[in-house]
Formats: structure tokens, C-alpha cells, sequence
């Protein structure tokens, strides 16, 4: 990584923090079963967590790095949750091989809670109507690879993600794996993995990660969602810390990944004792305190140095499999050009920090922390990962393409190019946009200003959801499916 930093008194910090301060455990078994394994309780009833402890399961870390280092390489272009479906699902060679060939981009992260309506102006909860109209903007529009499952606010919560699911997959073959949200939906989720075609171990629908609650929380949901995976086989836990820098955590880069480190670790420590030959990775995201509004926001240096400083100090002393996306999301709540901006800030220091200048531009459609979704905003945030892709790294060098033949003859007669035939056959491959046309729009009587891009950018959205067709699911997969919801209804509710 090109970012320069001392992880010794960071990796010697973070240890100390575990082990004498310790984590805050909020559920009885999985605190015994810590103390089991050589953890010791703090007089203030935190879990204490030895070094032996934390450099056996870093050996284990290390077992597994060299996979997880190759599974990464997926996360810049899909995140998390896509890569991780396509980890799963034992797709990666197919992707990789497929995206070299096509454009294709994630939308909506992990899933809004509400939802941007550029027409009107405002913001609402997301209910069943939106939440079908983004599962046929996912089908219809070629360009999207994967689609989270919103988070619908107009059903019975305790089996809102089962039935979510089930119902995303009546309207576009691109969603994937959720977070259960209730320990009591994991079985169900497993049950629709296998009748969508998947061996049970794969899981695939059962996503999420363990948040910890900064400073060093592992809360009640979190241990009984990771009892939970462990009653049923499913050993895979992907801690992840997502602190406030100023708020939450220190107000200095240094402290905040000393938190963040500890919570990662110590919750990695805890999947460890559950399941020692388990699937343990860990995830990094950071916010920023405002201190002029109180509000936290994703693009900032600060959030971007502690993000790739975690990851440093879990390459250099903790095994790595620590996962860290590109961006998270703009934290302004509205689309246009603040969140672009934000976006490419983020999105560039990162790649730069991270030596990978390769990286793209990370936007995909959200606002606000990732908890407002905007279909607006992902057309334009498409527009400029396409754009990026085109951007080519080989340069073809064919008798096609070289066209000697032309060069020689419009040379010879003193010519021009744009008259030839090569010219005629060719000319649509090279790049354009009618976002961000080469000319500018006032040449074509139009105005080039912020409300242009974003009015064309939500006529096309609309237009690919007037393309809709639905998935080609069979009647016995439909029934099965909705069986599910019916079982889940009856004892969750």
C-alpha cells in the first residue's frame, strides 16, 4: 500500500486495549463460551481477550489470506455484497472473465431505508410500490449486475427481510444476499438458498456483517445473530467496525483506528470461539463528526486515511481478511453534483492511499450513509463508471485498426479521414455521452447546467423500468417460496 504509517504502536496499542480493557459482550453464552477459550473477565464485566487467543486466530487468518486476498480483488468494482454472493455462489472466475467483456456495476449498497423522488423533491419511506419499481429498474437495465434488497417500512418487520426476498425475486434475477436483520429469519433465508438451487452451506441470501457499536460493543442482536449462524452450520462471521471519528472515537486518525482495530479484532476473536476453522473476515467503514452540524459524513480525508490505516495494521500484524470498500456512500441527501464530488474524493484518495490507481469511480446510487437510495443518482454515478471503463488499458493493434491502407491513401491524395470508408464503419465505437456530451450542450440549443443532467438522468431510469420483463422463475419454485413467507409469518409474528 502506498500510504506510510508505523503499525507497531498501533498493533501494541490495539492488543492492550483487548486485553486489559476488553470487549462488552451483551449475551451470557457467547461471553462463556469467550471465557472457555482463555478469555477473563474485567471488574468491569467486560471480556478480556488474551494475546494466545488473538495470535491463534490470527494464524488461522493467515491459513485463509491468500484466497481472501484474491476474493478482494473483486470489491473495488462489485463491494462487498456483490463479491461476496459471487464468492459464494462459486462464480468468480465467471465474473471476472464476463466483466472484461462488459460494463456491469452494483446498485444501492446493502439497501436504502428511503427512497429520493426526484420529481417531487423529497424523500419518503421505502414501501412495497418503490421497492418493485428498483427490483425492475435492476432487471431491465443491462448495465446492473447486482441489486440490494431495500428495506420496505410498509410490512410487519419481523419477517420484512424473509418476504422482501422472496419478493425481489419475482422482479429481477439480480438480488442476492441480505442481512437477516432477526436470528429467527436465518433458517428461512437458508431454506430459499436451497430452493433456488444452492447447497445449504453456501447460504447465499445470508449476508450482513456483526456492527459493533463503537466504543468496543458487541450488542445483544450482533451475539445472537452469531449463535444463531452457529446452531445452524453456517460458521461465517464478517465483523465490522463503523466509527465516528470525534464522536464515537478519537478525534485523531491514530485513536480511531485503535478503536477500530480492537473492535474488529475482539469480534473476530468471538466468531473464532465459536467456529476455529470458521470463515472470519472483517469489514472497515468511517465516518467523520461534523463539528460545525453534529452530522458524520464518509468523504473526508480523515475517514479515508483510518479506513486504509485499519487495513495496513491488519496486513502488517492481524492476517489481513479485513475488507474495506472503495467508498461507502455520499452523505449528502440529495442527487447531483455534491454527491459525485464526494464520491470522486473518496473514491480517488483511497485508490491513491491504496497504490491502486485502477480503481473506479464508487458510486452507485445512495445518499446519505447508504440509507437513502436515489435511482436519479445511480444513472449519473453509471454514466461516469462507464465512461472509466471505456477507458481501455490495451490498445488494439490489428491491421483492422492500424488501417494502413487508408492512411496511405488519404496521405496520398491529400484527403481527410472523415470522408473514408474505415471512418464510416468505425465511427460509432468511439465514446460518447448524452450526459456529458464531448461538444458542449449549448451547441445543441440546449442548457448545460446541473438540472439538464439530472432530468435526463431520471428520464432514463424510467424508461429502462417501462422495459421490464419479469424473471422466468418455474410455478413450483413460486410455491415453495411462498410457503416460506407463510411458515415465517406463523412463527415470527
Amino acid at each position: 500500500m502506498a500510504i506510510q504509517l508505523d503499525t507497531a504502536p498501533l498493533r501494541d496499542r490495539t492488543l492492550e486495549l483487548l486485553a486489559d480493557t476488553g470487549l462488552k459482550v451483551e449475551h451470557d453464552e457467547l461471553a462463556r463460551i469467550m471465557l472457555d477459550r482463555g478469555c477473563s473477565r474485567a471488574p468491569s464485566g467486560r471480556i478480556r481477550i488474551p494475546g494466545e487467543l488473538i495470535a491463534e486466530l490470527v494464524a488461522h487468518l493467515e491459513m485463509r489470506r491468500a484466497e481472501d486476498d484474491d476474493d478482494q480483488e473483486l470489491v473495488p468494482w462489485c463491494g462487498p455484497d456483490w463479491s461476496h454472493w459471487i464468492i459464494w455462489t462459486g462464480r468468480k472466475r465467471e465474473m471476472r472473465e464476463r466483466m472484461r467483456r462488459e460494463f456491469l456495476m452494483q446498485a444501492f449498497d446493502c439497501g436504502p431505508t428511503q427512497y429520493y423522488d426526484y420529481r417531487a423533491g423529497a424523500r419518503g419511506p421505502v414501501n412495497t410500490d418503490v421497492f418493485i419499481e428498483m427490483k425492475k429498474l435492476a432487471e431491465a437495465t443491462p448495465e446492473i449486475g447486482y441489486i440490494s434488497t431495500w428495506y420496505r417500512q410498509d410490512v410487519p418487520q419481523p419477517t420484512e427481510r424473509i418476504a422482501s426476498l422472496v419478493l425481489a425475486l419475482q422482479y429481477t434475477s439480480k438480488v442476492d444476499g441480505i442481512e437477516s436483520m432477526n436470528a429467527g429469519a436465518i433458517k428461512y433465508l437458508l431454506e430459499i438458498g436451497e430452493i433456488m438451487g444452492y447447497p445449504r452451506q453456501a447460504a447465499p441470501y445470508l449476508a450482513g456483517s456483526q456492527c459493533l457499536i463503537s466504543p468496543l460493543i458487541l450488542d445483544e442482536w450482533a451475539c445472537i445473530d452469531m449463535l444463531e449462524r452457529a446452531r445452524l452450520g453456517i460458521h461465517r462471521y464478517h465483523a465490522a467496525s463503523m466509527p465516528t471519528i470525534g464522536v464515537s472515537s478519537p478525534v485523531t486518525v491514530a485513536g480511531t483506528i485503535v478503536i477500530a482495530a480492537a473492535e474488529i479484532l475482539g469480534c473476530m476473536a468471538a466468531g473464532f470461539c465459536l467456529a476455529p476453522e470458521g470463515d472470519i473476515t472483517g469489514r472497515m467503514i468511517s465516518t467523520v463528526g461534523d463539528m460545525r452540524t453534529a452530522d458524520a459524513a464518509s468523504a473526508g480525508p480523515e475517514a479515508v486515511m483510518t479506513t486504509l490505516g485499519v487495513k495496513r495494521l491488519f496486513n502488517d500484524h492481524f492476517g489481513g481478511n479485513l475488507w474495506c470498500e472503495v467508498y461507502f456512500s455520499p452523505s449528502t441527501t440529495h442527487p447531483g453534483l455534491q454527491a459525485v464530488y464526494q464520491n470522486w474524493f473518496s473514491g480517488t484518495g483511497m485508490a491513491r492511499l491504496a497504490g491502486r490507481p485502477d480503481w473506479p469511480y464508487p458510486g452507485m446510487g445512495t445518499l446519505d450513509n447508504g440509507g437513502l437510495g436515489s435511482p436519479t443518482q445511480l444513472m449519473l454515478d453509471m454514466e461516469i463508471r462507464r465512461s472509466q471503463w471505456a477507458l481501455r488499458d490495451e490498445i488494439d493493434t490489428s491491421e483492422e485498426s492500424i488501417a494502413f491502407d487508408t492512411i496511405a491513401e488519404v496521405v496520398q491524395s491529400d484527403g481527410s479521414f472523415l470522408a473514408s470508408e474505415h471512418t464510416l464503419e468505425h465511427f460509432r465505437k468511439l465514446w460518447n455521452s448524452d450526459l456529458f456530451p464531448l461538444s458542449p450542450p449549448e451547441i445543441a440549443g440546449e442548457i448545460g447546467d446541473e438540472k439538464r443532467v439530472l432530468d435526463l438522468c431520471e428520464e432514463r431510469w424510467r424508461e429502462n423500468v417501462a422495459r421490464w420483463e419479469p424473471p422466468d422463475l418455474p410455478a413450483d419454485t413460486l410455491r415453495a417460496l411462498d410457503d416460506v413467507v407463510a411458515r415465517a409469518n406463523e412463527e415470527l409474528l
